[in-house]
């Protein structure tokens, strides 16, 4: 019994570091295509002469944005919660050898 349990409580953790993983990559890639989509939009306004244009891209577009940054802020910092046991992605210290906590959550 006890071994099934030690085997789910794997599976799980580590479906959800893959999941968290995959959903901080892809909400960076969204947020930094996002920051670059605003900048453009502002330069385009600017060069238009378009008060409208700038306060769509000033505004809504830039919520949206912050929303995906935040929400990619959080997935990746509940990584920190989700290490996957004797996987060694633990942070290393510079100039230290292996971390203390070598492969395990802070919850370990």
């Amino acid at each position: 019994m006890q071994s099934i349990r030690h085997y789910l409580r794997h599976y799980v953790r580590h479906r959800i570091r893959a999941f968290l993983l995959d959903a901080t990559r892809v909400l960076l890639i969204a947020f930094l295509l996002g920051g670059l989509l605003v900048v453009l939009g502002q330069v385009l306004a600017l060069v238009a002469g378009d008060r409208h244009l700038m306060e769509l891209f000033g505004t809504d577009v830039t919520e949206v944005v912050c929303i995906v940054a935040g929400a990619a802020g959080i997935c990746s910092f509940l990584l920190l919660y989700v290490r996957d046991r004797g996987t060694g992605d633990a942070p290393r210290r510079h100039g230290s050898g292996p971390g203390d906590d070598e492969g395990k959550s802070v919850w370990d």
